[in-house]
């Protein structure tokens, strides 16, 4: 009897997309600065529940897509979310471990990370020189991940992406 091994992996696409979409959408004044990293999180996501499936390489193809996006240095999210897709495949074992409120802590570090990388490397190739660090994204992709690693795995599990 043969498998069907790309059975459930178009949830992968949409979930990406959707994450795109909210990353683009515009936010009113202030709410800006507390975006949530929707990109990040999924691939935080898809990494943890598909390692040998969404890894490093395919992180990085979503950072240049997402450099398109926000219109920055080709490569710059390239870099930052395979560090970010290594990072967790480093952590892998315990994180599944941890409960959703340690997995959001160590979300919330992970991505803090991330965030001050992509600072660096935009003041390092783009010669953008703020001073400003923002967390508020690390915060809020935090406190929203227990909800969205709940809604995934239940999609994930419903569809038996595998």
């Amino acid at each position: 009897m043969k498998e069907n091994l790309a059975h459930g992996l178009w949830l992968i696409g949409l979930s990406l997309f959707v994450a795109f979409y909210l990353a683009a959408m515009p936010l009113p004044g202030r709410f800006e600065i507390a975006r949530p990293d929707w990109v990040g999180l999924m691939i935080i996501f898809w990494v943890l529940i598909l390692p040998e499936r969404f890894g490093i390489l395919l992180a990085f193809v979503i950072g240049l897509f997402y450099d398109t996006l926000m219109g920055t240095t080709l490569g710059l999210y390239g870099l930052v979310f395979a560090v970010l897709a290594y990072t967790v495949l480093l952590l892998n074992i315990r994180l599944r471990m941890y409960p959703l409120g340690q997995q959001a802590l160590a979300v919330f570090f992970i991505l803090g990370l991330t965030h001050v990388l992509s600072q660096w490397l935009k003041i390092g190739l783009m010669s953008l020189v703020s001073g400003e660090i923002h967390i508020w994204p690390a915060l809020t992709s935090a406190v929203l991940w227990p909800w969205v690693y709940g809604l995934m795995r239940t999609l994930q599990l419903r569809v038996r992406v595998q």
